[in-house]
């Protein structure tokens, strides 16, 4: 109830009554109105009282009270600064603990730690007071699941001394090594499983494309501060022999507590074995060796249904069981939020599309179809919109993580806006919706698979040019854009294979006022061989730009291939092939690495001509340009790392943005200033005579 209504029902019912003309009541609407804003402003300055509910710019106000020092902003907002403030009399009662260590890590990075006293693992004489029977310099070779935790954070064989500092020393007296993993997690349920042979014949890969992607351990939170960090908790690989001794101890009927099967399993595997698609017990499920060609996987046998290789994302049924549709719940990590993924992906500019739709489809496989409103096609979906007239805004929202078969064609005409996007709504997906808001979709947890090209085509000669957003798709094909009057083309957290916009056929289908966006994606190659669109993105990976008309605009985006274009410009990216533009006294590069073989306007901070500017030796110069060669984790699509530089990499590359953290697509990770935020705090939390070493685990 507003003020307004308050301040009429305290007025005598007789002079509300003679108020015919509504002059008091607009009086009181007046009051109200202020009283209303008073009265809000009360309430943020109640909530800027306590950590949890402040605004960003009071947190290290409310830090400097109680001592704590000021870190590097991670993010927007307060970043980390917000979580250290909220548990620092936790940290403090809790120093020099190693439980309070891992938790302070945490606090102020935001990755997953776990902290080892490396000098309790250095072989020594052990006193007969104090005996350790699993302390062992000479591994028992029988427990084969401990031999591939050795040399890691949760192994427990000793190790002679080293006398290096870590992290590259870290057994040492006086050693403790922070293990952390920066990959992040992203849980996908129940997508479709891709076949290796047509017809299916029960062998099959995780990842809907084909590729051998390793699954990895969604992790958990510590049940409390106190609690020590074990490998379940963390976003690290998942292990053969790991999965495959407690799936064993299980259907032995062992009492231990289920690490990674549990009530929330790291791995589910679905499957049409004769009743509908139905989840496989974890009593017929087992961990296997898959390597090799799919002929000679192996093939479980007995009351064993299916086996499951979590190191290279395959499945293999028993020989005599062939199900067509096969689905999987399993975990990917990637470094940061870009490509297809089930992170959030929240966007003003779709939210806002979505609230003006004014027509819409809800697409999913799995849900019984419902006449005007959820269908069971990508493509029925587009058809329907295909029908309907010019200026329409429109909606197609998917709502589950399966692949769609077949390719798309989308016309978008004159003043009309379509958004296909990938979100979660549970309205939309009870057994009868009647009255649906697309508004209510929320693009998260959602990562369906089109296997299959898309094209689009807006209407000749248009005098308001449609607009095609994709958001969230993994599309195994290319885009195209076909000839005609396109005004713009917004691909949005996608994975995709080629982005080629198709040369005119006439002057009134050159797509000349076409803007492309491409923001968190991943593309294999970009091409516009007409003039007159406009290329821009942001945060991407991409292989090649071959877009000899276009004016190109780059920030944050690493590209593994060469790039042409008639005018560009970039900020912050790793561009490792040849750049050669048309246009040089246009456009300008800044904070940049640019490989050899470059022809490009101005630049402004770029390596390696900063690392060259006082360098006139011709054979120092290729020395230099030789160690600011970006070396990358990974360059095969489907690699966890893929397209990240790698710590081997100079340091004039891992720092060289213009926020001072990583050139390239991952600069909004800010990894130097997370570890600059722990090396900062540590000397507070530290026993004396400790030394602490930082070991990335992934």
């Amino acid at each position: 109830m507003s003020y307004r209504d308050e301040l009429m029902e305290l007025l005598p019912l007789l002079h509300r009554q003679r108020d015919v003309d509504g002059v008091l009541e607009a009086f009181l609407q007046v009051l109200g109105e202020q009283a209303d804003v008073v009265a809000k402003d009360l309430g943020l300055l109640y909530d800027d009282w306590f950590i949890e509910t402040c605004a960003d710019a009071l947190v290290p106000y409310i830090g400097d009270l109680l001592g704590v020092r000021l870190l590097y902003p991670l993010g927007p907002g307060a970043g980390r600064m917000r979580a250290l403030v909220a548990d620092i009399l936790d940290h403090r009662r809790r120093k020099g603990t190693i439980s309070g260590l891992e938790r302070l890590a945490y606090d102020v990075t935001g990755w997953p730690t776990a902290a080892v006293e490396y000098f309790s693992r250095l072989g020594t004489t052990q006193y007969l007071a104090h005996q350790r029977p699993d302390h062992l310099q000479v591994p028992d070779l029988r427990r084969t699941s401990d031999l591939e935790l050795i040399g890691g954070p949760f192994g427990t064989a000793a190790h002679t001394a080293e006398v290096r500092r870590p992290p590259a020393g870290r057994f040492g007296i006086g050693t403790i090594g922070l293990h952390v993993w920066r990959l992040e997690p992203q849980r996908v349920s129940r997508a479709t499983a891709r076949p290796v042979a047509d017809p299916a014949d029960g062998r099959f890969t995780v990842d809907p494309r084909g590729l051998d992607v390793p699954l990895f351990n969604p992790g958990s939170t510590e049940p409390s501060f106190d609690s020590r960090t074990a490998e379940q908790n963390v976003p690290a690989p998942l292990r053969r022999r790991a999965l495959y001794d407690e799936l064993e101890a299980l259907r032995a009927g062992s009492s231990e507590p289920p690490r990674w099967f549990g009530d929330d399993p790291v791995v589910e595997v679905f499957a049409d074995l004769g009743n509908g698609v139905e989840v496989i017990p974890r009593s017929e499920l087992t961990s296997a060796d898959l390597t090799g060609s799919p002929t000679s996987w192996p093939r479980p046998a007995g009351s064993i249904k299916v086996a499951v290789d979590p190191v290279l994302g395959r499945v293999a049924f028993r020989a005599d069981l062939t199900p067509a549709v096969v689905e999987v719940t399993a975990s990917f990590a990637s470094p940061g939020r870009i490509g297809a993924g089930t992170y959030d992906r929240e966007d003003p500019r779709t939210a806002d599309l979505l609230s003006r739709a004014t027509w819409f489809r809800v697409v999913s496989s799995a849900l019984a179809p419902v006449a005007g409103v959820r269908l069971t096609t990508l493509t029925d979906a587009v058809d329907d919109w295909n029908a309907v007239p010019p200026g329409a805004v429109g909606a197609i929202v998917v709502l589950d993580n399966r692949s769609y078969a077949g390719d798309l064609a989308i016309a978008v005409p004159e003043g009309s806006e379509l958004v296909v996007v990938a979100a979660e709504w549970p309205a939309a997906e009870a057994d009868a919706p009647l009255v649906l808001d697309p508004s209510d979709a929320i693009p998260a947890d959602r990562r369906p698979h089109l296997k299959g090209a898309l094209a689009t085509r807006g209407g000749a000669a248009a005098d308001v040019p449609g607009e095609l957003t994709l958001d969230g798709f993994l599309i195994e094909g290319s885009v195209k854009v076909a000839p005609g009057d396109l005004g713009r083309l917004a691909l949005r957290s996608c994975t995709l294979g080629d982005l080629n916009v198709e040369a005119p056929t006439s002057p009134e289908t050159d797509n000349g006022r076409l803007v492309i966006e491409v923001e968190r994606t991943i593309a294999a190659t970009v091409s516009v061989p007409a003039p007159g669109p406009e290329l821009q993105l942001t945060k991407s990976i991409v292989e090649e730009i071959d877009a000899p008309g276009a004016p190109v605009v780059l920030l944050e985006v690493t590209g593994l291939g060469p790039v042409t274009a008639q005018q560009l410009d970039s900020s912050d990216c790793v561009l490792d092939g040849s750049v050669t533009v048309g246009r040089r006294q246009h456009g300008c590069l800044r904070f940049s690495y640019l490989a050899g073989g470059t022809t490009t306007p101005r630049r402004y901070r770029c390596q390696p001509d900063l690392a060259l500017a006082d360098v006139t030796d011709p054979a120092q110069a290729a020395i230099v340009r030789a160690r600011l060669s970006p070396v990358f984790s990974s360059t095969a699509l489907g690699d966890p790392a893929y397209a990240r530089l790698d710590g081997r990499s100079d340091v004039a590359l891992l720092t060289g943005s213009s926020a001072g953290a990583a050139m390239g697509v991952y600069a909004e990770l800010a990894e130097p200033q997370r570890e600059a935020n722990l090396a900062a705090v540590l000397e507070e939390y530290l026993r004396i005579g400790l030394d602490a070493g930082v070991v990335q685990e992934s």
